[in-house]
């Protein structure tokens, strides 16, 4: 009964959280690439800066947890009805998708414009952080409407 109710619950929202589910592939999709490939990090100076801030598997467990907060969040999100918190908790989870891009952002930056990185990374990490500022604030605006409707 629970596995059938966690099923309705996110099966009702899915489409309308689309770009929250998506945030778990680059989550889980780098933690992927980090296993599959431990030197990663010494292979390109792109990661030159995210290799001195922490090592490959410290950002391998940042990327795992962001992704299972991500995941617990939209799974918690619709399942029990009247639960007033399913917005925090998904804002939550996209304020740490926000941290965790624009940091990996921020080391690809210093690394195109001091170690001879590629801008690409820049371009696609930084559009991870603009979604995720996109679902943070349809997160929070969600405890508005939560709000007005319980009067």
């Amino acid at each position: 009964m629970i596995v059938l109710r966690v099923y309705r619950g996110v099966a009702d929202h899915f489409q309308i959280r689309l770009s929250e589910w998506m945030m778990l592939w680059p989550s889980f999709g780098l933690w992927l690439a980090f296993q599959v490939d431990p030197e990663m990090f010494s292979k390109s100076p792109s990661y030159a800066y995210l290799e001195a801030w922490a090592t490959q598997n410290t950002w391998a467990a940042i990327v795992a947890l962001a992704g299972l907060c991500r995941l617990m969040a939209l799974t918690i999100n619709g399942t029990f009805k009247g639960f007033a918190f399913s917005p925090h908790i998904r804002g939550f989870a996209s304020l740490v998708g926000v941290v965790v891009w624009s940091q990996i952002s921020l080391g690809f930056l210093v690394a195109y414009v001091s170690a001879g990185g590629a801008p690409s990374g820049v371009i696609a990490w930084s559009t991870m952080v603009i979604l995720e500022f996109a679902n943070t604030y349809r997160s929070f605006s969600d405890i508005g409407k939560n709000a007005a409707e319980r009067g």
